[in-house]
């Protein structure tokens, strides 16, 4: 246990929690497991570090997601009246059931994991084609460089969206990133994107063809979605789904960067690669916290009674590194620790239906990389590496690299 201190009501605003986060989380699941945040001009919000407790508030359907509930409870905090666009208030992962029931079903049928493996091929060639304009120079940013753009180009793909398109979708993932969906400055991002994606999602009406939203658009009558479901999903595989796994990718290569024994264990045995995917998402945490829930009534969570209309958050960083679940050496990466029940993807019906897709990509881009750059190294010492503040995932600022 480190030296504990007075933590601030801020705690987990201030830079440096966001740069080393684990002491803090460790003292606070130790001493107040679930705890207020104060948050700058919205009151507070409710914090969940231990495992057990997380997992059992992310069931609760006590605990909503619904989109139109948060903001109502956000309109009451601001004083303002804020009203959840389309693109973000029709799909499954802002929505509870009974309407998140048809939506989950549609999604889990298209978006399944032989479809996702169906990829490989089509990620590892855009793997290559960015290693490629990586070669050529003696070291890059594999943030800017390589993270980040390759889901970009994925999901897209995925999507049905032509590669002449590429480029744009990676500006619009970029900016819907930097902003908050109710800044105003997030409006120009969303009515580019809405309008190229209602136009690409009219075209697959006319001509379907083997894609994603294809696919959700031809489904089964219990299965078809809207067009502004259709819209909806699209927008959060652009946000929710490049922005968990660039923070995931970044936070693995920065990890096997500074690991060279359990890097060369991996390299040694590239049917591994997968298999140790888990542990290497739990070690990385490339979410910081869950969604935010809204409490519909009192609920009881470890031993805290929260009154209704209160706002939850899950710290997957501190469920992920807690000693209940992990006994052995949790601030530690051990590629032969059993399979983790880790919870970076969430729990209960709101589980990232793009989870396998997320480590499949992760795990290509890892293992080209290190077969392709053996040799690479940090630019910096590791402790100069940065992370951006975010309150739902943890992506580095950058990650320079030599080889």
């Amino acid at each position: 246990m480190t030296q504990q201190r007075k933590l601030s009501k801020y705690w987990m605003l201030t830079d440096d929690f966001t740069q080393n986060p684990y002491p803090v989380l460790e003292q606070v699941r130790e001493e107040q497991p679930v705890c207020k945040l104060s948050i700058p001009g919205a009151g507070h919000v409710w914090v969940v570090t231990r495992h057990e407790d997380a997992k059992a508030a992310l069931a609760d359907p006590r605990l909503s997601r619904d989109i139109h509930t948060h903001y109502k409870l956000l309109s009451k905090l601001t004083g303002t009246s804020l009203t959840p666009p389309p693109e973000h208030a029709n799909h499954l992962a802002n929505l509870e059931p009974p309407r998140h029931t048809p939506l989950r079903k549609a999604i889990s049928s298209a978006f399944t994991p032989r479809r996702a493996d169906a990829l490989r091929p089509h990620i590892e060639s855009v793997a290559d084609e960015l290693l490629d304009k990586l070669a050529a120079k003696p070291g890059a940013d594999l943030i800017a460089d390589y993270a980040d753009p390759l889901p970009v180009i994925v999901i897209a793909t995925l999507m049905g969206v032509p590669a002449t398109a590429w480029p744009d979708f990676l500006r619009w993932s970029t900016e819907l990133r930097a902003t908050d969906p109710t800044d105003p400055a997030a409006d120009r991002t969303v009515k580019e994107l809405s309008a190229y994606m209602s136009a690409l999602i009219a075209e697959k009406e006319r001509e379907p063809g083997d894609d994603l939203i294809s696919a959700l658009i031809q489904a089964e009558p219990d299965r078809r979605l809207t067009g502004t479901e259709v819209l909806s999903t699209s927008f959060a595989l652009m946000t929710g789904g490049n922005d968990t796994t660039a923070s995931l990718i970044g936070g693995v290569l920065r990890t096997l960067l500074t690991h060279p024994a359990e890097r060369a264990e991996l390299l040694a045995a590239p049917g591994r690669w997968m298999a140790e995917m888990d542990e290497l998402i739990r070690y990385v945490s490339p979410i910081a916290n869950t969604l935010q829930r809204v409490t519909l009534e009192p609920v009881e969570i470890g031993g805290v009674t929260i009154p209704a209309d209160e706002i939850v958050i899950v710290s997957a960083m501190s469920t992920n590194r807690d000693r209940c679940p992990f006994p052995e050496r949790p601030d530690e990466l051990d590629l032969k620790r059993p399979k983790p029940a880790h919870l970076s993807f969430g729990h209960g019906i709101h589980y990232c239906s793009g989870a396998h897709l997320a480590k499949l990509m992760t795990e290509v881009a890892a293992r080209r990389f290190f077969e392709r750059f053996p040799d690479a190294r940090p630019a910096v010492d590791p402790s100069e590496l940065r992370y951006v503040q975010n309150m739902v995932v943890r992506p580095l600022e950058s990650l320079p690299v030599v080889w």
